[in-house]
């Protein structure tokens, strides 16, 4: 499946004060900046998802993570980001300023339960650590819309409404909204990024029938994420195909091995070891075959090796 949460952070990086509303209602957009620093972590960067905010209250930073997948290590990834935002800070001789970390979930299968990462030496706690969970489908869609956080419209068709609704009613309403947006590429990019998530519960038919994929594809944002799935998945197409490279290696070099050991007798065998391809077995088949005195010892480690693979 796509990586939804790609489309949701850009809108973030577009609209930040919408979403540090959202989670401080009374913080005004014009305190909201992204977060500037020249440290770069060593692991993935996600200095980009950031914004600092000058409340009057007192300066803090806000972290957002939109999780379009399950992770089950979420807790210890966010306690990661917190570190290289402290880092930098550090680096930036501005202290550990205070750090407002929130996760987004769009669907409930994507949530892992887990959003607290505790430890212990003896009596003394070495570690608390947690962070907002924002769980969409139980957010009232009404006060996004009433308070106007348009960076926050394309969630509507996911968050909660009144029992019973319509799908198509909840899509056209959120649409409506939507085209309140006087900047059209900003209109465009929030219609792309709710065609994308509410075809994650509604019907593709419907989705389509009621966004028009034209307008869809002419969003910018939509445009940058198609561009990373594609280069994403060739990325995964070269090292799926180093991988078969190793397998294909592994299964000549068993087959030249039984031949040259059994000679023709071994034909039916060295299919078999084709049908194989999983490189640890096959591995694991070509060191007990070193050991194999006659061709039925060799069939009963073919044997095993299938075996194996079907476990």
């Amino acid at each position: 499946m796509p990586k939804i949460d790609i489309p949701v952070k850009r809108l973030v990086q577009r609209r930040p004060g919408d979403w540090v509303k959202y989670l401080n209602p009374g913080c005004a957009e014009d305190r909201v900046r992204p977060f500037k620093s020249e440290y770069t972590p060593r692991v993935e960067s996600r200095l980009d998802n950031v914004f600092e905010v000058e409340d009057p209250g007192g300066y803090y930073l806000v972290n957002f993570e939109p999780m379009g997948y399950h992770d089950v290590a979420l807790p210890a990834r966010m306690m990661r980001y917190r570190s290289d935002i402290w880092e930098a800070t550090l680096n930036d001789r501005k202290g550990t300023p205070p750090i407002v970390q929130a996760v987004f979930f769009f669907y409930p299968e994507h949530d892992n339960k887990n959003h607290r990462l505790t430890d212990r030496w003896g009596e003394l706690k070495t570690v608390e650590f947690t962070y907002r969970v924002v769980r969409v489908w139980e957010q009232p869609r009404q006060p996004v819309i009433e308070q106007r956080l348009v960076g926050l419209y394309p969630l509507l068709p996911l968050m909660k409404g009144e029992a019973g609704e319509d799908p198509k009613q909840v899509l056209q309403q959120s649409i409506e909204v939507v085209r309140e947006v006087e900047d059209r590429s900003l209109q465009q990019d929030l219609l792309a990024v709710m065609g994308i998530l509410a075809g994650g519960i509604y019907a593709a038919e419907l989705v389509y029938s009621m966004i028009r994929r034209e307008m869809i594809l002419e969003s910018p944002i939509y445009q940058e994420w198609v561009k990373e799935e594609r280069a994403e998945a060739e990325a995964r197409g070269r090292a799926e195909g180093r991988a078969e490279g190793k397998v294909e290696k592994a299964q000549d070099a068993i087959c030249k091995y039984l031949r040259r050991r059994f000679g023709d007798a071994s034909a039916g065998l060295q299919q078999k070891v084709r049908e194989m391809t999983s490189l640890e077995v096959l591995d694991g088949v070509m060191e007990e075959l070193f050991a194999a005195n006659t061709l039925e010892e060799a069939q009963a480690i073919i044997r095993d090796g299938i075996e194996r693979l079907m476990q």
